[in-house]
């Protein structure tokens, strides 16, 4: 093996390494804050409104950190933004009241903000000649992350609700370690696509629905598995099978995404996520596990499609893309926790029904979009 291709093997190991260890505390933290907030007397609308600040601070922050990322240095500001996740982590611990929970998760949305959109952009230029090859590392590795993170939190809170919060610190700390030892290698470009990309319809709109739909999960379903009767360990094993496929879609759009232009597979993806409407009328486990595995699936396809189009048609200036990326996945965030978490008679059925109408009309919208393209082809 020559020097330069374990130089290779060591710069993809490194982007497995950080992407993982960047998710797992985001998962954790996901996990056990509404928990928290619940136990100390939090109801529907405030469970909402820890999904709804973080992605207001994350969708403001993304934009602004993701241009400054270029200027600074996507290593420099992803290591500042995971020390400053862990001192939030267990800045946790001394809350005891819902609304300090709130304050908790906005400071979140900054310190991710500075972190995800410096770590794609570093994805990308650690994998050098292997660009595509890398992003699939990255996927799937915070996807893994985020398919052990739900479970293994249902254990630790339940022996200590200190436990997942200090487990989130280490692990922050040790992926902002591997950021550091990275090294970039040369920069190569991937063959770009023939067709245009727009931003509204190939990016924003898409990335807006990945961000409502996660989100409403990431927001109800821990506090929705103890009112539905599955209890934390029940809860943490749906979001165990919300990331096994997202992890297992990740490696699927990998090889379609070769075959199948990245709008049509956003509009599959959209229509497999239209499961989620079930929710409604379906409350056993073992069709709760089947719903969100098929969420996770459908999320899957529209978030990797979306960011294979930014490799392939964006070469400088890339942070500042992936900012706009994270800034979409944020105003999603924003949306659902927003609406579902109104209080109505529907309670925590509520969030799913928002869920399937956001999607059926995002899936309106990009169909029409799609119709329209191939409409103005045919008339070249």
């Amino acid at each position: 093996m020559k020097i330069g291709d374990i130089g290779r093997h060591q710069n993809l190991a490194i982007i497995f390494a950080i992407s993982f260890m960047a998710q797992l505390p985001l998962t954790t933290l996901r996990f056990v804050v509404p928990i928290y907030a619940e136990h100390y007397g939090a109801g529907i609308f405030i469970i909402g409104m820890l999904g709804t600040v973080y992605g207001l601070t994350y969708s403001l922050s993304a934009v602004y950190f993701g241009k400054v990322s270029d200027r600074v240095g996507h290593k420099s500001l992803a290591i500042v933004g995971l020390v400053l996740y862990a001192v939030i982590a267990m800045l946790y611990s001394s809350f005891d009241n819902p609304y300090q929970f709130v304050v908790g998760k906005s400071l979140e949305g900054i310190s991710m903000a500075m972190v995800w959109p410096s770590l794609e952009a570093l994805s990308s230029k650690l994998g050098a000649k292997n660009k595509e090859g890398a992003l699939l590392l990255y996927t799937v590795s915070w996807s893994v992350a985020s398919s052990i993170a739900p479970y293994l939190s249902s254990y630790l809170v339940r022996l200590s609700f200190l436990y997942p919060l200090i487990f989130s610190a280490v692990a922050s700390i040790i992926g902002a370690y591997f950021i550091l030892r990275s090294k970039i290698g040369n920069h190569s470009l991937i063959p770009e696509s023939n067709g245009r990309v727009s931003m509204v319809f190939d990016i924003i709109l898409p990335m807006t629905l990945y961000g409502v739909n996660s989100s409403i999960f990431y927001s109800f379903y821990p506090v929705y598995g103890i009112v539905a009767g599955f209890g934390i360990r029940g809860a943490g094993l749906l979001g165990t099978f919300y990331g096994i496929f997202l992890t297992v879609t990740f490696i699927l759009s990998f090889f379609l995404s070769k075959r199948v232009k990245s709008r049509s597979l956003i509009i599959a993806g959209a229509l497999v996520d239209l499961s989620v409407l079930l929710l409604l009328v379906s409350h056993s486990i073992t069709s709760n596990i089947i719903i969100v595995s098929l969420l996770g699936g459908g999320l899957g396809l529209v978030y990797f499609s979306v960011m294979i189009n930014i490799f392939r048609h964006y070469h400088e200036g890339l942070g500042s893309k992936t900012g706009i990326f994270e800034a979409s996945i944020g105003a999603g965030y924003i949306i659902g926790p927003a609406i579902a978490g109104i209080p109505t008679v529907l309670g925590y059925r509520l969030p799913w029904l928002i869920s399937g109408v956001f999607t059926s009309a995002v899936v309106v919208l990009l169909s029409l979009n799609l119709f329209r393209d191939n409409t103005d082809v045919g008339i070249q």
